[in-house]
């Protein structure tokens, strides 16, 4: 069955907002001649005249999981306003497009692609057979990684966090380089994070080599900084003796639990696909969700731009995430992710293996998208957690976990918010209360909002209900308590009421 064309999915393609009000614009002025389309309405067709002789050639395969877009304009990569003025003709104007045999070159391209397309998934879903020399090969390498990993880690403690300066930072930084070289990006990322919160070295050689290496919570007072370097150490161990362990059973071809693996895999640099957790078997169909909450911002260690947004699952009431990553250097060539002001469905969807909020991935032609209504907001609140006592209780058994990350996000249900000294604290039906605060660590400040939100939804000195708030727990370094920070949510979903 062929791709519907909806705003949905010229959304999804479109990389340029510009692009595409262009693109409605050659369609109003009729730019677009010799419209042709197959008899099963899967292949578009057509030309658009440029400011050269000749005009562009275009078409649009909506034959597979996501449209393959070609146009002979110099525009890449694709879409181009040609080519989403076909999309939007052909969905405002489909009798426009008049019913033709294909070119046998689009025929070709399209048989090259199913056959890229099919091969994928066999090689996904078949039992792979392990090269065995290669196998060692390359865990030999991960191996001797993280033995230098744990001589780093040893020495580290050993010396004590207040040795950790600029230099030896920097030279981490360079030793995280031989981690990714071994196949263990995931490990290398962790060491790159715990060298970024060294004090800031002088100018230099070691100053040139640690620029712009930066991690919330560096310019914390000593205390503070040492306990957050501590749980980086504590997560750094963890990775070398899980994944020894892990390497171990993978060069046994199997004997430890699959979840666990994957997590560990995860963690240790292992790259998902769609085909791959199809082939797991972790996919959801028709899953329904609606976002609360979208955040983005720069993650020097990553050197990359992270774009997420938190979505409530309508069906089992969990927060998924939907996680993009931008390289800083690529901005510009990569489109940003989407947030969704409507509630969404995915026709299936793989979700990744994690924690309390695990990642969630579909194709662009996977989603529909639908205007929201009083039932939604409903749901949303019937979704949101009655007690304190099973959110904290789940956050609990994910942070015992070394690997865990240290934070969730949930859907809490406020029954009231109060003052409870410089901070605020949500109150659940049962009386028990959570301290809403501002993480040192957090990347946005949001307690002074929640109040002036809190205060606006007052009746007769009551909190408006129902009332639901989004919150991200996290671990207090002062004293190891549990205390949350309301998320930033999106300006559809009312944060009370």
């Amino acid at each position: 069955m062929p791709i519907v064309v909806t705003e949905d999915l010229l959304r999804a393609v479109v990389t340029k907002d510009k692009a595409l009000s262009d693109g409605r614009t050659l369609v109003k002025k009729g730019s677009l001649k010799n419209l042709k389309a197959t008899q099963d309405r899967s292949l578009l067709w057509g030309e658009c005249q440029g400011s050269g002789a000749s005009p562009y050639i275009l078409s649009i395969d909506l034959g597979g999981d996501h449209p393959t877009i070609r146009c002979t304009c110099p525009v890449k990569p694709p879409p181009c306003k040609h080519t989403l003025g076909l999309l939007v003709a052909f969905m405002e104007q489909p009798t426009a497009f008049a019913t033709a045999e294909a070119p046998a070159e689009l025929m070709e391209k399209r048989s090259k692609n199913l056959e890229r397309a099919e091969k994928k998934v066999e090689v996904a879903a078949k039992p792979r057979t392990v090269n065995k020399a290669a196998l060692e090969k390359k865990v030999a390498a991960q191996r001797a990684a993280l033995g230098l990993l744990e001589t780093l880690v040893i020495d580290i403690a050993s010396a004590g966090l207040g040795t950790l300066d600029g230099a030896k930072a920097a030279t981490l930084v360079d030793q995280a380089r031989q981690l990714t070289d071994a196949y263990l990006p995931g490990a290398a990322e962790a060491l790159r994070r715990l060298a970024s919160l060294a004090p800031r070295p002088a100018q230099g050689a070691e100053e040139e080599r640690f620029y712009q290496l930066e991690e919330p919570g560096h310019d914390l007072p000593d205390e503070l900084r040492y306990r957050l370097m501590t749980r980086h150490i504590t997560r750094l161990w963890a990775m070398v003796r899980k994944g020894q362990k892990a390497l171990d059973e993978k060069l046994a071809e199997g004997g430890g639990d699959a979840d666990t693996d994957a997590v560990v895999e995860d963690l240790l640099g292992h790259v998902w696909d769609l085909a791959a957790l199809k082939a797991q078997g972790a996919v959801r169909q028709n899953l329904r969700l609606f976002e609360l909450a979208d955040e983005r911002y720069r993650d020097a260690v990553r050197d990359e731009r992270v774009e997420q947004g938190f979505l409530l699952d309508l069906d089992q009431g969990g927060i998924l995430v939907d996680r993009k990553f931008r390289p800083l250097v690529a901005l510009d060539k990569i489109k940003e992710k989407d947030s969704y002001e409507r509630p969404i469905t995915i026709a299936e969807a793989g979700i990744y293996p994690g924690f309390v909020n695990r990642r969630v991935r579909w194709e662009i032609a996977a989603l529909t998208s639908r205007p929201a209504d009083p039932a939604d907001f409903a749901a949303i609140h019937a979704a949101a957690r009655p007690t304190l006592e099973a959110a904290i209780a789940t956050y609990k058994e994910q942070i015992r976990n070394p690997l865990a990350p240290d934070d969730a996000v949930v859907l809490l249900h406020a029954a009231d918010i109060r003052a409870a000294g410089k901070n605020l604290a949500l109150i659940d039906q049962k009386g028990a209360a959570l301290v809403l605060c501002d993480s040192p660590l957090a990347r946005y400040r949001t307690t002074n909002t929640l109040a002036m939100a809190a205060g606006a939804e007052l009746v007769n000195g009551a909190l408006r209900q129902p009332a639901s708030l989004l919150v991200r727990l996290f671990l207090g370094l002062e004293d190891d308590a549990i205390a949350g920070c309301a998320h930033p949510t999106i300006h559809h979903v009312p944060t009370f009421g």
